[in-house]
């Protein structure tokens, strides 16, 4: 039912000493794996799926790509921002999440293999613009996944749920004037990266297709919770999508001071029930979740494992 997708090229993207993105969140995310006995159903891909590069063109401009790929030719610096630390490899890691979720995708969507994914990998993705690198993200890889998902057969609503610390300005901005792709987001405001306000709603065909829950720093459980209880189900049922995606972010967990929200791992656990409930009601319990945020390890690794007992149907 659920498979679980990493890629050592992960390890690669060298974002500097003392960065919060850093290799170590992989490790405490497969801590995660482990705590809950769940280790058996990883995956190490390591070919890129064949739609990888085609999908990122999708996305995102040949011109951003290029760029990309020559900056991170020119050894560790600072790619657009200070928030954007580059190595050698950094291209090479973006482009392998973005090819690993596919490969995810094809598994659940396309073969039939498998009900649910959960893709550990790096960098994240959900802040980066068409043509711009931000807040550790370089390759929007939820994006590349839902224009992958487009293409098939019978999928044409598709959910996105971010409930990452951090609005996905990206994410929202490459989807905001379009009506087969529902994006909604949970997260702190106003807080980084200034996006996100409630009357964010989408334009032109796209309006009434973006929803934003903005919360007030420390708030913690009740207001989540509530808010997918009490707004979010309804909305995905309405909605009736064929393909549900998450931009899994644990960065409000409450250990985590980069995030500062006081959410606790049970809470995420929780909240991944109801939307594989969705989800078995609407697109035959398949969805597909992205590691984003998270950056404190105890935190992280404690939040997979509630989120992985419930995309497993515990």
């Amino acid at each position: 039912m659920l498979n679980i997708y990493t890629n050592a090229l992960s390890y690669r993207h060298d974002t500097g000493f003392g960065h919060p993105e850093s290799a170590r969140r992989i490790d405490a995310a497969l801590d995660g794996v482990g705590r809950v006995g769940l280790r058996s159903l990883i995956l190490a891909d390591s070919a890129l799926h064949p739609d990888t590069e085609r999908m990122i063109a999708r996305v995102h401009s040949a011109d951003y790509e290029e760029e990309l790929d020559e900056a991170c030719q020119g050894g560790f610096q600072f790619f657009h921002s200070l928030d954007n630390p580059i190595s050698p490899s950094s291209s090479a890691a973006a482009r392998a999440a973005v090819g690993t979720s596919l490969s995810a995708a094809d598994e659940i969507w396309r073969l039939g293999g498998s009900k649910r994914a959960f893709i550990i990998a790096r960098p994240p993705g959900h802040h980066a613009e068409r043509v711009e690198a931000m807040g550790f993200c370089f390759f929007n890889t939820i994006a590349c996944v839902a224009e992958w998902l487009r293409e098939l057969p019978g999928i044409e609503r598709i959910f996105i749920f971010d409930f990452d610390v951090h609005h996905g300005n990206g994410t929202q901005h490459l989807f905001e004037e379009r009506d087969d792709v529902f994006y909604a987001s949970i997260h702190r405001y106003p807080f980084y990266p200034g996006s996100g306000a409630a009357d964010q709603i989408g334009r032109g065909y796209g309006r009434g297709f973006t929803r934003n829950y903005p919360m007030e720093a420390g708030l913690g459980d009740a207001p989540y919770l509530r808010t997918v209880e009490d707004d979010l189900v309804r909305i995905i049922d309405d909605y009736r999508p064929q393909a549900i995606l998450l931009s899994a972010g644990f960065d409000a967990h409450r250990r985590d001071r980069l995030g500062g929200m006081g959410v606790t791992e049970k809470a995420f656990g929780t909240i991944t029930r109801r939307i594989v409930e969705c989800a078995e009601r609407h697109c035959e319990g398949r969805v597909l979740s992205l590691l984003e945020g998270g950056y404190d390890m105890e935190g992280l690794a404690a939040s997979v494992a509630e989120h992985l007992n419930a995309m497993n149907g515990g």
